[in-house]
């Protein structure tokens, strides 16, 4: 049979002098492809590290067993796969480079990304960190974004599909069940994955696909899909990676709709250490009603791109003063109208501002008009006491100066020395400890609180 053409239901496949079913030996040669070592091994083949001789690279050779290959329909899904993935040219999918058949034998050539999958890094109950996942997650939404812009929906994205390179680089793997949006027939009826022990295991269940912790409620209902199915499953890995477990545990597909329809807990409730909004980004994937998940890859990709880890880019001290004077110069106005009867106003105005930039914009409004934010020293983020902390420490000194001034008119000198004094040492530490910003160097403000300020290059 002609390797070149993939197999139908209509082009029997003849398998002659077919190899040892077995694994192959090292040194044993696949079309132009030698086989080095095997890799894994599991229910429907093999996988092995091989040699293009061709182009004198290494590949990964994934194997169907030829009892398999007798099935003309599981065939044309193995062919069906190296297509859709072939097409798929994106830094984050693993790229095919050759399908066809030798000596009885029917196999797939692909790029080698020998790093392991992330189902590997999660045995135990283990997570990951958040800005690893949040990391990983803007390249393989892109990368589907790129499958999406060519009709694909892959169908079966979890965590054992995204294999890591040896740069810590993700790559989304396995199209073995991709499809066109709106496809509700399977050549081969249903493959259902994940039965609780992680083993794999097929059954017939009318035209329901997937993998179950991972599926949204359309696919488990085996209604026509588009991209946003993906999104779903991305954003159960996603939950599945943060939390150390997937977001249901099911054994049927009824139970795992059942599960779902009753409301998957938030994020945050399995793994409190993940970021308010990168949570808010896994909840809305994770949204029972298709129309309320983010409508495309791309638009989850820029929703990522926003809550993942930024590059620190240290703020100048002019930046930085700049930032301080848009906070301070409204209220050192009105403290000068108001300072005589009521000294207070001033300080809870601007105590006012504060809190509602924090909540509001992540940022004083001095900081956030100069594209400034303040993240914890991992890039977390900052707990409103770390900001209340902060925002005392650069502007508190407004307070004792307010009465200060105020004592001018109505206290003795004793106290106005007192008051005077907390003003100079309160304002004073700031104002030396930022001085270090001039060399680009963290501050004091931010080692007292653990924080940093970044410029925001978004």
């Amino acid at each position: 049979m002609n390797a070149t053409v993939p197999p139908t239901v209509a082009t029997p496949v003849k398998l002659t002098d077919e190899v040892n079913p077995g694994a192959l030996p090292p040194g044993s040669m696949l079309k132009h492809f030698r086989v080095d070592r095997r890799l894994a091994a599991g229910g429907m083949g093999e996988v092995y590290v091989g040699f293009d001789t061709s182009l004198n690279r290494p590949v990964a050779l994934k194997t169907i067993r030829p009892g398999l290959a007798r099935d003309r329909a599981f065939l044309v899904r193995f062919v069906r796969e190296a297509q859709a993935q072939a097409n798929v040219v994106h830094p984050h999918v693993v790229q095919i480079y050759f399908v066809g058949e030798d000596q009885g034998l029917w196999f797939m050539a692909m790029q080698l990304v020998d790093g392991g999958s992330l189902q590997d890094e999660l045995e135990g109950g283990k997570a990951l960190a958040w800005h690893r996942v949040a990391t990983h997650f803007v390249g393989l939404a892109e990368g589907m974004a790129e499958a999406a812009r060519l009709n694909i929906i892959h169908r079966d994205i979890k965590p054992a599909n995204i294999l890591v390179d040896r740069y810590g680089i993700a790559h989304l793997a396995d199209f073995g069940l991709a499809t066109a949006p709106g496809a509700t027939k399977e050549p081969s009826g249903t493959h259902v994955r994940g039965a609780l022990d992680g083993t794999e295991s097929v059954t017939h269940v009318g035209t329901v696909v997937g993998t179950l912790p991972y599926m949204a409620p359309e696919q488990l209902r085996g209604e026509a899909l588009d991209q946003r199915a993906d999104v779903y499953a991305l954003g159960a890995t996603m939950y599945h990676l943060l939390s150390g477990q997937p977001p249901l545990q099911a054994r049927t597909p009824a139970e795992a709709l059942q599960l779902v329809s009753a409301g998957l807990p938030p994020v945050r409730n399995r793994a409190p250490a993940t970021p308010r909004g990168l949570a808010r980004v896994v909840d809305r994937c994770l949204a029972l009603d298709a129309a309320a998940r983010f409508d495309t890859h791309a638009e989850l990709a820029r929703a990522l791109r926003s809550v993942a880890p930024q590059p620190e880019v240290r703020p100048v001290f002019v930046v930085r003063l700049l930032a301080a004077l848009f906070d301070l110069v409204p209220f050192a106005i009105l403290l000068r109208f108001t300072y005589s009867w009521a000294p207070w106003v001033a300080p809870c105005a601007l105590f006012l501002s504060l809190a509602l930039g924090y909540l509001l914009l992540g940022a004083s409004p001095g900081q956030w008009l100069m594209r400034l934010r303040v993240r914890t020293v991992r890039d977390g983020d900052v707990s409103l006491a770390r900001a209340a902390a902060r925002a005392l420490l650069q502007y508190g000194a407004f307070f004792p100066l307010a009465f200060t001034l105020s004592a001018l008119y109505t206290r003795g000198n004793a106290v106005v020395t007192a008051l005077a004094l907390l003003t100079l040492v309160w304002g004073g530490l700031p104002l030396l400890g930022s001085l270090p910003a001039l060399a680009r160097l963290p501050t004091l403000v931010d080692r007292l609180t653990h924080t940093r300020v970044l410029v925001d290059v978004r």
